[in-house]
């Protein structure tokens, strides 16, 4: 091993590495969930981290395996695993990457759980009463299903990101990347409402960047979005969704209008095109049912 000057602990280092390239939050937070859980069982086993070795993370792979996670969490963990070793060889502070040559888990790619336009339809167009709470609930579905947000993008959103008069949102993603996304003239009337009957009586006269706030006048957290979608889910009698079923739904209906992988991986902020892909899985359905209605021989 090779000696630093640095005698903080390596996963905490690791973390603010991570954070300093610009990881979100929540990518932080399930790192170090992970990589916790990794360094209990390095201790169990009475192992440093600078001495693992590749059998050592096949066996905690094995581990991972034996606790019946869904694939994406086995995926997800081991990734974890397999960065940190990276960044200890790439830092010298471990003279090998154990990681490099034990593969993860094959992941299943799961369709995204999306909304009918029916469904969607009767989300959108359900009145609650016109509280400044009910005015942002409103505005937020529009955030999450009009422009195919992720609930923290949602949240991250400040006042001088929204240009209502050009119809245009700048979104700031994954690792600080930023992309501009048009809105559509029914959510930006939406959108309008509340910065004019909503957001001020959340404000409260207090001096607030963020577009979208708490009762409290403070900037809304993802939690709060997942129970504003609740409620309005359960005014519309449709069953529990999350957020990111809106987003989805945002890119499935895209897609089965005829917008092509390239403009919809523009507009969720997708680093490759092949994230994006999965969405021709789910557009599968809506293909058969037009092959089922249309043609001669269904």
């Amino acid at each position: 091993m090779t000696s630093t000057t640095d005698s903080r602990d390596p996963i905490s280092r690791y973390l603010d590495a991570l954070r300093a390239r610009g990881a979100s939050p929540s990518t932080i937070r399930a790192y170090r969930s992970d990589l916790r859980q990794y360094r209990r069982w390095l201790d169990a086993a009475g192992v440093a981290l600078d001495a693992v070795d590749q059998r050592l993370l096949r066996r905690f792979a094995a581990y991972l395996g034996s606790l019946n996670y869904a694939p994406a969490t086995a995926a997800r963990k081991l990734s974890a695993v397999r960065s940190l070793h990276a960044w200890l060889r790439e830092r010298g502070i471990s003279d090998v990457d154990p990681a490099a040559v034990v593969p993860g888990p094959k992941r299943v790619r799961t369709l995204p759980a999306t909304l009918s336009a029916a469904e969607t339809s009767a989300l959108l167009e359900s009145r609650p009463q016109e509280s400044p709470r009910d005015l942002r609930d409103r505005a937020a579905l529009e955030l999450l299903y009009g422009c195919g947000l992720r609930a923290a993008e949602a949240c991250g959103l400040r006042l001088s990101d929204l240009a209502l008069d050009e119809l245009e949102l700048r979104v700031t993603g994954k690792g600080g990347v930023q992309r501009v996304v048009p809105i559509g003239v029914q959510a930006a009337d939406v959108l309008d409402c509340y910065l004019r009957q909503g957001r001020p009586q959340l404000a409260g006269g207090r001096a607030a960047e963020a577009l979208l706030l708490s009762v409290r006048g403070r900037p809304l957290h993802p939690s709060d979005l997942r129970r504003s979608l609740d409620r309005a889910l359960a005014r519309a009698g449709i069953a529990h969704r999350s957020p990111h079923a809106l987003r989805h739904t945002f890119a499935t209906h895209l897609l089965e209008g005829g917008a092509d992988l390239r403009s919809i991986q523009h507009l969720l902020g997708h680093a490759s095109v092949g994230t994006t892909q999965i969405y021709t899985h789910v557009s599968v359905r809506h293909l058969r049912a037009a092959h089922a209605a249309s043609h001669p021989r269904a």
